[in-house]
């Protein structure tokens, strides 16, 4: 793997390469697009060895960090979600310059899944397919998930008379927010969100979450784009600080990941 800066000085952005094996060598390239905050945590190990399995069959692949995030450049307040939506457009242009790969796969986890989509629709060359992992759908929703959470992992019964406000302030488990980020959030909505991909947009959430989805699945259908739900019976604390210790490398989640990306679920 090859990790590396790109994008303007005044917007550096750090992002890992990894080429595929030689002899193995495909004309496919696959962006991941990371979560917000610990569920980037969460998952950072999973994209990794996605990467790897990926790499193994010929497949381009490349990882990056959002402005103000990871190793990018830029504070926590300096990202919004129409910020990080432009920087999957440069790590897409990035990835492309490098591999001049015909056929082009987004993955996006949790909010980058939601920030793909957005994306995709900015995008002179969109996707061949969108990849969704239980993407954020509902803005205010998701604020109150993070706040509840925000407030159960940082309260100690020694030091907090009383268990903290479960409102988002400027903080999320560790991760600064902005005015900014946190108007944009509570305006995200389904309704808006247009996905726009060539080939397939494929959904991977526990079952029990399709109906959630019906909006984008009907405007996929309406502009003749497949859409696929996988279910998947992996269940995410998505908020555990830090994963108390542990990493999210399931098995079986990994297996639906790869074959997702590379067409083995059509």
């Amino acid at each position: 793997m090859n990790p590396f800066f790109f994008g303007p000085l005044d917007h550096r952005l750090y992002g890992v390469y990894h080429p595929p094996a030689s002899s193995q060598r495909l004309s496919s390239q696959v962006l991941l697009c990371p979560p917000f905050g610990q569920e980037a945590v969460r998952t950072h190990r999973l994209h990794r060895l996605l990467a790897e399995h990926l790499t193994r069959q010929g497949v381009h692949v490349m990882r990056f960090d959002y402005f103000g995030t990871g190793e990018s450049a830029g504070a926590d307040q300096d990202g919004t979600l129409t910020q990080w939506r432009d920087d999957i457009l440069m790590a897409h242009a990035e990835l492309t310059l490098r591999t001049r790969a015909q056929h082009t796969t987004w993955l996006g986890t949790r909010l980058g899944a939601t920030l793909a989509i957005m994306a995709s629709e900015l995008c002179d060359q969109p996707p061949d397919r969108l990849i969704l992992w239980e993407p954020i759908l509902n803005g205010p929703a998701y604020l109150k998930e993070l706040g509840e959470a925000h407030a159960r992992e940082t309260f100690v019964p020694v030091v907090h008379a009383q268990r903290p406000s479960a409102q988002v302030r400027d903080e999320i488990i560790g991760f600064g927010v902005s005015e900014a980020w946190l108007k944009q959030m509570n305006d995200l909505s389904i309704t808006k969100l247009n996905p726009q991909c060539k080939e397939a947009c494929i959904h991977l959430a526990r079952a029990e979450d399709t109906s959630a989805t019906a909006p984008l699945s009907a405007k996929c259908e309406a502009m003749g784009t497949r859409w696929q739900h996988i279910p998947t019976s992996t269940s995410v604390a998505w908020h555990t600080e830090e994963a108390g210790g542990s990493a999210l490398v399931p098995p079986d989640l990994l297996r639906q990941l790869v074959a997702a990306s590379t067409g083995g679920m059509a």
